[in-house]
């Protein structure tokens, strides 16, 4: 989408030079590109200038801005992104620069990642086959006879934190030490593939001898012999 910039200029003149045509300046194109993720075009984020819109990027995350004015002059555009993805927080500043070669276009990089990602959590537990991967309290994977499970969460806030626990509160789990361990991972502005890696050990029960119980009962009383 286009949009021609106009920027009244004064011009001081003497009597005789003030009937005169001033000469227009060629106008100068830029681009602006957006993106979401690193390579990915972002369609439908608006551009303004003085608060009002501009242009919107297209199918390709790019929008065309046509100026005019004097070399030098300074323009602050702001990117507003489209639901479910981070606007910039500062504006570009766009310089107008008149090349010699009008085919010559400059291009303004600008990102707006998504506000939300998904992750991938990779769980190796050593000892520990056949446990539940829990997330806010529900089982979303189970590891496998090698302790091994792969789980997937999507939908995470970009620069939040999140936990995970292996849940061995199943009978027969009783000697796995540590118990229920949890680990938190922190959520970037980007999908992301973690590791929780836990060494399970396995608590030998404890010997404990007893001894023998005392026998109980009657007792036998020496019998006196009389000889004759």
């Amino acid at each position: 989408m286009r949009l021609l910039l106009l920027v009244p200029v004064l011009v001081a003149c003497a009597p005789a030079a003030c009937g005169a045509e001033p000469q227009q300046k060629p106008p100068v194109e830029v681009l602006v590109k957006v993106s979401g993720d690193p390579g990915a075009p972002l369609e439908g984020a608006s551009v303004l200038f003085s608060g009002k819109s501009i242009a919107t990027t297209d199918a390709k995350g790019a929008a065309k801005l046509t100026l005019t004015g004097n070399e030098g002059d300074l323009y602050d555009v702001t990117v507003k992104c489209p639901a479910g993805f981070q606007s910039p927080s500062k504006p570009i500043s766009i310089t107008l620069h008149r090349f010699a070669e009008p085919s010559k276009t400059t291009e303004y990089e600008v990102s707006c990642p998504p506000t939300k990602r998904n992750i991938v959590v990779a769980v190796r537990a050593d000892n520990g086959p056949n446990l539940n991967v829990l997330h806010l309290g529900r089982a979303i994977g189970r590891t496998d006879a090698s302790g091994a499970a792969t789980v997937l969460l999507e939908g995470l806030d970009a620069d939040s934190q999140f936990e995970l626990t292996l849940d061995t509160t199943e009978k027969g789990n009783e000697d796995l030490k540590p118990q229920n361990p949890t680990n938190v991972f922190t959520v970037k502005r980007a999908d992301d593939v973690f590791t929780f890696d836990v060494k399970f050990t396995i608590e030998k029960k404890k010997v404990v001898w007893h001894a023998p119980p005392k026998k109980t009962g009657p007792i036998a009383l020496p019998t006196k012999v009389n000889q004759f």
